[in-house]
């Protein structure tokens, strides 16, 4: 038999390491490009990098699967995520938190496809719902799922053992808590799928809600300026609008856009004259569970969705128009008329708010100061003329003369609330962390704009924008700049005009780069410029509408000055 050398042998040991090694960081490359995709609303492409993950994956990695479900969920192939729910649950192997993430799925897409309570859908997933329960008994969501499965079989005794069972257990999130104590109050609910609790002021200053639409057939429409399908399908709602306008008919809009001066001028040059509103907080959004766009969803005139559709074609008008008709012709139901009440009844019994617009403590409860408590730190700041002073980022920047600059303590409540909102959103998937969770956001620390409307989180053009990052970084780097820049742009759908540079401002070094975008048929020019102030990293955010413009406000930074440390 012929020697071997030594070195060979080691290769030959050390290349299937080295290669799993490599297939292992391609892998978890490829889940944060569809990750990055999947939050961007570009669902064919989030598809594509998950299996493109789970092949590299070797097809074992129940998360890719759990992944491409989830998508499939959101593209409305039921059937393809239920095959790759159940793939999950078979690799998941003795990972008892995947398998019952699996199964709970599995069972949610099933409650879905079901129709009458003998559904044999509903079956399996109760099966599903009881093997999650089997691995950790002590999930409470998965007594309250198991629970509503139970009483969409109308086996409302067994259902509610189960969901007083989840209220008894620690975990459960104060929403699903509420749900429970509804259905536990009126089984009926758990059936019917009643409309979220939901109260906005919309754009012509008309409160809409629960109870201002009771009584009517309202047609909800979750849309954007920057979805090219809900813009295509304004006419097509234009002629529902017009067809049902003296039949106790609303038509309501609730857009998913980030700029209230884009939204506006959009709603107002497109003429859609209805009642509509700019979901900023995401709260009508996460209420209703909205994913994909355009979303229709129709409510008969006790606030039970009779129809929701996902996406556009040919066939959205006439589906609509039949979904809008059936609605009409249904007489308002006594029993679901009642289950409204003695929900509302149950809920004030509990003391607990509508998840919309309201704070998420229970009534009479001591509310977390927000903006009574004073800035300090970085927050606080002073502006004179046009001068903004920030002592502790050792900073002065002139701003553009004629802006006007929001105040600190109302930018300070904003990122109270922000922070607040990001660490509800962490608990709820995850109530365990909720006694050593430690947020680090970033903070706005500076915001103006040429017309003196809006506030950080409702940009008005032109404006501009600092936020700081707290960050031990000595020093910038132009590449991982540009690798940034790169993303972002793929992400947003937006055209980088120019490399990233590198300057001097009094030797501080800035990186910066423009982009632009359309917008719901506007062009926005955007300036992305980051800096270094001790401990923080300052990212400075210019939107314009034009270059010109851009470039104007891009020069007043020549005169920012950062002292650095001796």
């Amino acid at each position: 038999m012929a020697r071997i050398p030594k070195f060979l042998l080691v290769m030959l040991v050390a290349a299937p390491g080295l290669a799993a090694q490599s297939d292992s960081d391609a892998m978890s490359k490829a889940m944060a490009q569809g990750d990055l995709f999947e939050s961007k609303h570009k669902y064919d492409l989030a598809l594509d990098a998950y299996h493109k993950a789970d092949k590299l994956a070797h097809h074992e990695n129940a998360n890719c699967y759990l992944k491409l479900a989830s998508v499939e969920r959101k593209l409305g192939d039921f059937s393809s995520a239920l095959d790759d729910t159940k793939k999950a649950i078979k690799v998941s192997g003795d990972d008892k938190t995947t398998a019952i993430k699996a199964h709970t799925m599995r069972a949610i897409l099933l409650v879905r496809q079901s129709g009458k309570p003998t559904d044999k859908k509903l079956r399996e997933a109760e099966d599903d719902m009881r093997q999650a329960i089997a691995l950790d008994s002590q999930q409470a969501l998965s007594h309250f799922n198991l629970g509503t499965i139970l009483m969409k079989q109308e086996r409302d005794a067994d259902g509610i053992a189960e969901l007083n069972q989840s209220l008894a257990i620690p975990g459960l999130d104060q929403k699903t808590a509420a749900e429970a104590r509804k259905f536990i109050a009126s089984p009926i609910r758990a059936r019917e799928p009643f409309a979220p609790d939901f109260n906005f002021v919309a754009k012509e200053n008309e409160p809409i809600s629960n109870a201002t639409l009771r009584g009517k057939v309202v047609l909800l429409e979750f849309w954007g300026t920057w979805c090219p399908p809900c813009r295509e399908s304004i006419p097509t709602v234009k002629n529902v609008k017009k067809k049902f306008a003296s039949r106790g008919f609303e038509l309501v809009g609730i857009s998913s856009d980030d700029d209230e001066d884009v939204w506006r001028t959009f709603v107002e040059s497109k003429q859609m004259d209805w009642h509509e509103y700019i979901d900023l907080s995401g709260d009508v959004l996460r209420a209703f569970n909205i994913d994909s766009f355009p979303t229709y969803i129709v409510l008969d005139k006790d606030g039970v969705i009779r129809y929701r559709q996902s996406g556009f074609g040919d066939a959205t008008e006439g589906d609509l128009e039949d979904a809008i008709n059936k609605a009409l012709k249904r007489n308002s139901d006594p029993a679901l008329a009642k289950a409204v009440a003695t929900s509302a009844k149950e809920e004030t019994k509990q003391e607990t708010v509508p998840i919309m617009g309201k704070s998420d403590e229970p009534k009479g409860a001591p509310a977390e100061s927000s903006g009574a408590d004073r800035p300090f730190g970085i927050e606080a700041w002073t502006v004179g003329g046009n001068v903004y002073t920030n002592d502790a980022l050792s900073m002065t920047y002139e701003f553009p003369k004629g802006w006007s600059a929001a105040k600190a303590e109302s930018v300070h409540e904003l990122n109270v609330k922000a922070e607040a909102a990001a660490k509800a959103s962490i608990l709820q998937q995850h109530p365990e962390m909720a006694q050593h969770m430690n947020v680090m956001m970033p903070l706005t620390v500076f915001y103006a704009s040429k017309r003196g409307e809006g506030n950080p989180q409702r940009l008005s053009l032109p404006c501009i924008r600092i936020n700081a990052t707290p960050a031990r970084m000595s020093q910038l780097s132009l590449e991982t700049f540009q690798k940034m820049a790169d993303n972002m742009a793929v992400a947003s759908s937006a055209k980088v005009m120019g490399p990233a540079s590198k300057y001097e401002v009094k030797e501080h070094a800035f990186l910066r780069v423009d982009m632009e975008r359309n917008v719901g048929g506007t062009r926005l020019y955007q300036a992305y410029v980051q800096t270094l102030s001790d401990d923080y990293l300052l990212t400075v955010e210019i939107y314009a509408t034009s270059a010109d413009e851009l470039e104007k406000i891009g020069d007043t930074l020549q005169a920012m000055v950062i002292k650095d440390d001796e």
